[in-house]
């Protein structure tokens, strides 16, 4: 029943001006209460993500890390707050408690984000660390540690981040018509069917996790976050190329990948290059971890998935239909999402933002010459 309070809630608030963000802040305002008594707040609907014992040692750890740190551990989805977004969630947070500090927020997937709000460390670390398959507990002492270390810097305010799911048209809604007839409609549906429309919720709710939280990969990509992953993904493959040597088969191919990223992340800074970067450090680790010059291509619908199983002939929109390379998972799919990069505050599937990826959308073969030939580099 708490899921069919929900959906009546978010029904009961659309007579309300659309502002960009949900009406409702009662959830962050109870974690920022939490957060002023204790540097460590875990929900209790995503409580087994972290035990007793692994609170205590983190509240420790940020004790002495020397820098306030603040870290929530927090179901996100699509109708809180946020939207499902972890930045606004921090900026919401940020807001509410009005402290400055580096607050981390764990989905209840497991997957992490950070802000620093006027903190006087470098938060362009190497967060290679903290991408890997580590339990969530090692990942977030991962986190608290690097900040713990990073050198110092000028402290700063990140860009405010774009309330999720903004109404473009500026217009409200009125408080009669369909919206309110809906609204009535549905209470009087609820009365007769409620065991049905919970149901039925409780299913969409399950889909909706499971697109979002498949592989546990991004599906979208905003610029402070990719700026991090393409930079975690260039260390990954130095540090690879390092301890692989030259007569690894996968070497020269590695090579040529870090010198075409490496060029772009010192020339290039919008989200089309800095995903490059990110494309091009995992084709290269793929080379060296398969021992080969030619390593598989990566899923078309999202590099982020992996190297491709197969090829499939599809219409994947934006690029002209032909057998494009997918992994597993989006082989069998009857429909396709593609990784959305955020684009001057607007979602673009990657393949179609500006900039290098007019050189080379669909293209998987020779990555790293197609870089370096947009970059005018012979």
């Amino acid at each position: 029943m708490r899921l069919i309070a929900a959906a009546a809630l978010a029904l009961a608030t659309t007579g309300a001006p659309a502002t960009g963000a949900p009406v409702s802040t009662a959830r962050v305002d109870r974690v920022a209460a939490a957060l002023r008594q204790s540097p460590v707040f875990v929900d209790p609907d995503v409580s087994s993500l972290l035990n007793a014992r692994d609170r205590t040692a983190l509240g420790r750890q940020i004790a002495g890390a020397g820098v306030p740190i603040y870290l929530a551990v927090v179901p996100l989805d699509s109708d809180d707050e946020s939207a499902g977004d972890a930045d606004y969630f921090t900026y919401l947070l940020h807001r509410r408690l009005g402290r400055n500090g580096v607050y981390v927020v764990s989905d209840q997937r497991g997957s992490l984000d950070w802000t620093s709000y006027r903190v006087p460390r470098d938060d362009t670390l190497e967060f290679s660390q903290v991408t890997n398959g580590k339990p969530l507990p090692q990942r977030l002492h991962d986190v608290i540690d690097a900040f713990a270390h990073a050198p110092a810097a000028k402290p700063s305010d990140p860009p405010v981040p774009d309330a999720p799911d903004a109404d473009s048209s500026g217009k409200k809604p009125t408080k009669v018509g369909l919206a309110g007839q809906f609204v009535k409609t549905f209470f009087a549906a609820l009365a007769v069917s409620g065991v049905l429309l919970a149901l039925l919720w409780w299913i969409v709710a399950v889909v909706l996790a499971a697109v979002r939280g498949a592989r546990g990969t991004a599906t979208r990509l905003r610029p402070r976050r990719l700026r991090r992953m393409a930079w975690a993904e260039l260390v990954r493959l130095a540090r690879a190329i390092g301890a692989a040597g030259e007569d690894d088969p996968g070497y020269p191919r590695a090579m040529a990948d870090y010198d075409a990223a490496k060029l772009l992340w010192d020339e290039k800074q919008d989200p089309g290059s800095r995903f490059a970067v990110v494309v091009l450090a995992l084709d290269g680790q793929d080379a060296l971890r398969g021992g080969t010059a030619d390593p598989e291509p990566r899923c078309v619908v999202n590099p982020l998935h992996g190297t491709a199983a197969r090829r499939v002939r599809t219409a994947l929109g934006g690029l002209s239909r032909r057998r494009q390379p997918m992994c597993e998972d989006c082989a069998k799919a009857s429909r396709h999402r593609p990784l959305a990069l955020v684009v001057d505050g607007r979602e673009r599937p990657y393949y179609e933002a500006p900039g290098v990826w007019e050189k080379i959308r669909g293209t998987d073969e020779n990555l790293p010459e197609h870089v370096l030939e947009y970059l005018g580099v012979e």
